[in-house]
C-alpha cells in the first residue's frame, strides 16, 4: 500500500475495502472534513478528469443529483448476487 506521501497526485482505489467487516463511507455522503466532501460513485473515464478525493462537496447537490440518474452511472450499485440463507 502507498502511503499518503507517495501518492499526492493520485486516487488510490483500495480493493481491499470489500472483505467482511471492512468499513466505507455510504455514496452520497459529506465526510466530515473542511469543505465537506461528499463521496460520490464515478465513471472510469471520470478517473482521469477527478483531481482530488473531495472533488465533490455538500454545494454540488444539484451537479450530484443530475449525475446519479445519467446514462454513464445507470446500474453503478447493483450486483448479481444473492446472499445465503443463514
Amino acid at each position: 500500500m502507498l502511503s499518503k506521501a507517495k501518492r499526492k497526485g493520485r486516487i488510490f482505489v483500495d480493493y481491499l475495502r470489500n472483505q467482511r467487516g471492512a468499513t466505507a463511507i455510504m455514496p452520497y455522503s459529506a465526510r466530515s472534513r473542511p469543505g465537506a466532501p461528499v463521496a460520490a460513485p464515478v465513471t472510469w473515464a471520470e478517473m482521469k478528469t477527478i483531481d482530488a478525493p473531495s472533488h465533490f462537496h455538500v454545494g454540488d447537490a444539484p451537479e450530484l443529483k443530475k449525475r446519479a440518474a445519467s446514462k454513464a452511472l445507470a446500474g453503478w450499485g447493483r450486483a448479481d448476487q444473492f446472499l445465503p440463507d443463514l
